[in-house]
């Protein structure tokens, strides 16, 4: 796959204006964000209505793809034409003294570019393999690879990530110098992603254990 190069200075869609210090141009940052990322939300126009659809993804270099059905309505509308990509990780819960100060930390990347589609074979079968392992490290090399007619059948769909930014709240609630005295807990609830024990295939032989990257099972921390 071909790389992209690093995202440049923010543009009048990707520069944050509300809160604007929480801006990230910093494209280490932004790619660690999408990395963590298991599920982002595409926006797109479909028949002159607006649509909103989660799926998985995966980052390559300065590309990011996306995979489906070949008469997938959310691909077909994005290839040649804008769409709005973002991912949003939660980091945990603020709670301020006052209901209006409330809040959440978190990571969010939002993402402008037209839809391409992956037509040379050879890119195809190594965008399958960047979405299974974003998803699974570890799983392409265990698994079946796709067939030819499996191939045939998806439609892969890259975005550059050139236009980008990101959004991040870190820290403490931000409470009024007047709300410090009340008698009210404060504070952060921070979010733990975990995951819990393999449940294995009601059809598969005890023999098989859980491979040591599902056993393991973890996502990068940004």
């Amino acid at each position: 796959m071909s790389e992209q190069s690093n995202a440049g200075p923010p543009t009048p869609l990707t520069t944050v204006r509300r809160s604007a210090k929480r801006g990230v141009y910093d494209r280490a940052v932004i790619d660690a964000i999408l990395d963590e990322g298991l599920v982002c939300h595409v926006a797109f126009v479909h028949e002159g209505k607006p649509c909103l659809i989660p799926t998985a993804y995966a980052r390559n270099g300065g590309w990011l793809y996306l995979h489906g059905a070949q008469k997938n309505r959310m691909l077909q509308a994005i290839c040649g034409q804008a769409a709005c990509v973002t991912v949003t990780l939660l980091d945990g819960l603020v709670l301020a003294r006052s209901a209006f100060h409330h809040s959440v930390n978190y990571r969010s990347v939002v993402l402008y570019g037209e839809g391409e589609e992956v037509r040379d074979a050879s890119e195809k079968m190594r965008a399958m393999e960047r979405l299974v392992e974003h998803i699974v490290p570890g799983r392409w090399a265990e698994a079946r690879q796709p067939t030819d007619d499996e191939l045939n059948a998806t439609l892969i769909v890259r975005i550059s990530t050139d236009e980008c930014s990101a959004k991040v709240r870190t820290g403490p609630p931000i409470d009024d110098e007047e709300d410090l005295s009340l008698g009210v807990w404060a504070g952060v609830l921070p979010m733990d992603r975990t995951w819990g024990e393999p449940l294995p295939d009601d059809l598969l032989p005890p023999a098989i254990p859980a491979p040591p990257y599902v056993a393991n099972y973890s996502r990068p921390k940004g």
